[in-house]
């Protein structure tokens, strides 16, 4: 089949060098001129590379070759900023948002919380190697830490919490999944709407069996290896 080719020709390309991490694809049209083909079979090829982490797509701006990617053992690591410097990779945090919440029921249930409990959100972009590429989303129970209100939003909350209440995580409860974008992850991002990204889901316990802290971070699955030893 002709996208096959298309791809196989691409994947070539990157696994031999000629194409590196970072590097931007000529338009669409273009490489559809180049394998004479319709840019509906070169969407699919591009689509299959998607999905085996080859390369990504960013709206208005085109497709990329994808960079290496982040180990990441959600078992035992907490602080994805340690895992981004361990692996010196280059990053950035801007905060989305922080607020003050009425605990939803499955965050609720999840930190083991009493109805109509608050909890401190905070929601952040993660920017790896210049390109945005997660959402985290951070919960922390408002009862179980005073003052934790006044937290700055750009604060590192994992960090904070070890730092001010001497809270580390002694085991995480973890959940790990595929699933579509939201808008506002889609926004973020900018990726297409609907867009599939890997989501982990940390539930932090402490030293007296307490769940403390939940943490999702929605990112971009070329960019993450899971390996839990």
């Amino acid at each position: 089949m002709q996208y096959l080719m298309i791809k196989d020709a691409i994947e070539e390309q990157i696994e031999s060098g000629m194409l590196k991490s970072g590097h931007k694809l000529p338009s669409e049209r273009v490489l559809a001129e180049s394998f004479s083909t319709t840019r509906i079979t070169l969407r699919e090829a591009l689509n299959h590379l998607a999905l085996s982490g080859k390369v990504y797509k960013e709206e208005r701006r085109g497709w990329f070759v994808s960079t290496d990617t982040l180990s990441f053992n959600p078992v035992t690591d907490t602080d994805f900023a340690k895992v981004c410097q361990k692996q010196k990779w280059h990053y950035a945090v801007s905060s989305i948002s922080a607020q003050r919440v009425l605990a939803p029921k499955e965050i609720a249930e999840t930190l083991q919380l009493p109805p109509f409990s608050y909890v401190i959100m905070q929601t952040k972009l993660w920017t790896i190697e210049g390109r945005k590429a997660a959402v985290q989303y951070q919960y922390a129970p408002e009862k179980q830490f005073s003052n934790i209100a006044m937290i700055d939003e750009d604060a590192n909350l994992t960090e904070y919490l070890k730092v001010h209440y001497l809270c580390e995580s002694q085991k995480n409860r973890v959940k790990v999944e595929v699933a579509p974008a939201t808008e506002l992850e889609s926004s973020t991002l900018n990726i297409s709407s609907g867009s599939m990204l890997m989501s982990i889901t940390q539930t932090a316990i402490n030293n007296q069996n307490i769940s403390y802290l939940l943490q999702v971070l929605r990112i971009s699955h070329d960019l993450v290896t899971i390996e839990i030893e």
